[in-house]
């Protein structure tokens, strides 16, 4: 899915024309306009980023459950990005500045590092040779 919003970010920036009309926006509002009123690459954009954020408390909720601290961090981090990057996303549309499409990138890229060092954390993900 991180990967999919990646791809639909760098379409949105590179492709979609935001109106000028959005301009100024606060974040909740200019997030309701980038779904409801958006492109259609922006609106999945947006939604997914909200799917994003759902899994990424469920991610960390689940991590608090297996009580190992580190794993419980990483999540943490994982989706403290998530936040910035959703609300960056949502400044994006209001001011339309590159530093907020730059901080939704780097927040993004904090995330998938973030759940890849998970890999190697979790018990029993790494493949293990059979004794002779």
């Amino acid at each position: 899915m991180l990967l999919v919003e990646f791809g639909l970010g760098v379409g949105v920036n590179l492709y979609a024309t935001l109106p000028a009309s959005d301009h100024g926006k606060g974040l909740l509002p200019a997030f309701g306009r980038a779904v409801t009123g958006g492109q259609i690459i922006l609106t999945l954009h947006a939604l997914l980023g909200t799917i994003l954020l759902i899994t990424g408390v469920s991610a960390v909720v689940r991590a608090a459950l297996t009580r190992q601290p580190v794993l419980m961090t990483v999540t943490g981090i994982a989706l403290l990005a998530i936040i910035v990057a959703w609300l960056s996303g949502s400044r994006f549309v209001g001011d339309m500045a590159n530093g907020s499409s730059l901080a939704m990138a780097i927040a993004t890229g904090v995330t998938i590092l973030s759940y890849a060092l998970i890999l190697f954390i979790v018990p029993g993900t790494t493949t293990r040779r059979a004794v002779p």
